[in-house]
């Protein structure tokens, strides 16, 4: 399965540098007049951007692979719409290839890039100068026309490159990673290209005043990279939160890191955005918060009253509760709050059905029961089989669990056994054999 992911991904590289060479020969034909533009002027937006994408600012993907976003975006807009499209892509190239050395990529990556870029800044650069006429007005009508066409092209071209790039990886439908991957993306580019757009008309009133636009790249750069830290001081405090899980209860702790490794699992295999899969992950440790709460000796009671039985079914809401307020994690709130939903409706706190319950949630679900049945609790005499859990588990698809991610989350358990990695199980888990030998984890 590696060997085919790889050579997907290479075919994809191989089109990528097809249609990069198919946009040279464009670029070569285009006959533009930029008066405004000079040699001198080329080498300081090329260190510019240099400086600019090195500094990543956020990082946006689908699984294991991310695509980073800089604020050197509003600077390789306006290289594309001040100089001819093979001068544009001359310095873009020479840009991306020289920071991806530095920051020492594979080569797949260095030339992938070097091909986006190539048919990104190309195409806005032919565009743009189809369009756009340097003898009237910035902001005349024949211009802003051009702004907008080119513009668009940026943004639909990027995105497109990347997206088709993350479906061939993940395996997932182009049109909702690209959906994904936009939805993600749409502020950053709503604040950069408008940036791009003033760097153009500076340059034409004179070069020089582009420069007193450092300190606005600088604070903007500031601004997001707070935004950032923000995201991993919520990440610190729900660390701490795992902390007291861990001193309160060490056994939820332990079953929730298991729960966990097997949501790492599901999500890669979905090829769920990078975004999405760490907040459902940091649900999964979560996921059991509410229990520190509780009486020891009511989670270990064999038989529950009715009133009791009550009280352990509210632990999602608490868990809930202590999340709240945590802005950049209201996602995940919602998915500890609701993974005890059924998908046929008769779950709680909410009765959520099917896919109103977050996808997050039914992940959690399966993860969970699983690891529940293949552990060794105190209120019940022995652990389930493997092959056991796995058949109660297949028995409630449609009813208790979704039933795609029991099909998912089967074959990647068998997956495990197979190559015999254990790390998601208990230390005593039992596993049925095709000839019917018990096998012990970790023997």
């Amino acid at each position: 399965m590696n060997k085919q992911k790889i050579r997907w991904d290479l075919a994809y590289v191989v089109l990528a540098g097809l249609l990069a060479v198919g946009m040279l020969i464009l670029a070569a034909g285009a006959t533009v007049y930029t008066p405004y533009a000079d040699w001198w002027w080329a080498a300081v937006f090329l260190v510019m951007t240099i400086v600019a994408d090195m500094n990543p600012v956020i990082r946006i993907g689908f699984g294991r692979e991310q695509v980073e976003f800089t604020v050197a975006l509003a600077l390789t807009f306006a290289i594309a719409c001040i100089w001819s499209p093979l001068v544009a892509i001359g310095i873009v190239a020479v840009e991306t290839t020289f920071a991806d050395l530095v920051r020492r990529k594979d080569v797949e990556k260095i030339l992938f890039n070097l091909f986006a870029y190539v048919l990104v800044a190309g195409g806005t650069s032919v565009l743009y100068h189809s369009f756009a006429d340097p003898t009237t007005a910035y902001l005349g009508r024949a211009n802003v026309k051009a702004l907008l066409f080119a513009a668009s092209y940026y943004v639909v071209c990027d995105c497109m490159i990347f997206a088709g790039l993350f479906a061939v990886l993940s395996r997932k439908p182009f049109v909702g990673v690209l959906v994904g991957l936009f939805r993600d993306s749409w502020l950053n580019i709503a604040a950069l290209l408008p940036l791009g757009m003033a760097i153009i008309a500076l340059f034409r009133l004179n070069p020089v005043t582009v420069l007193f636009l450092l300190p606005t790249f600088f604070l903007l750069y500031v601004s997001l990279k707070r935004e950032q830290t923000l995201r991993s001081q919520t990440q610190t405090i729900l660390q701490k939160l795992v902390d007291v899980l861990e001193s309160k209860s060490p056994e939820t702790a332990q079953h929730s890191k298991r729960v966990r490794a097997w949501v790492e699992d599901v999500c890669d295999d979905l090829g769920m955005e990078s975004s999405e899969a760490d907040m459902v992950l940091q649900a999964a440790v979560l996921h059991d918060l509410g229990k520190v709460g509780l009486n020891d000796d009511l989670l270990r009671k064999p038989g529950l009253s009715a009133e009791e039985f009550h009280h352990i079914m509210e632990h999602p809401g608490v868990s809930a509760s202590l999340l709240e307020g945590l802005t950049l994690f209201e996602g995940g709130r919602e998915i500890v709050l609701h993974h005890h939903e059924r998908y046929d409706g008769n779950g709680y706190p909410d009765h959520l059905a099917g896919e109103n319950i977050p996808l997050g949630a039914r992940i959690i679900a399966i993860a969970d029961s699983f690891d529940a049945m293949v552990s060794m609790r105190p209120y019940r005499a022995e652990s389930l089989t493997v092959t056991e859990a796995l058949s109660i588990l297949d028995h409630e698809r449609g009813a208790q669990f979704d039933p795609d991610l029991v099909t998912t989350f089967t074959k990647l358990v068998r997956q495990h056994i197979a190559a015999g990695t254990m790390g998601n199980f208990p230390s005593a888990v039992q596993i049925d054999s095709t000839d019917e030998l018990s096998v012990v984890a970790g023997l």
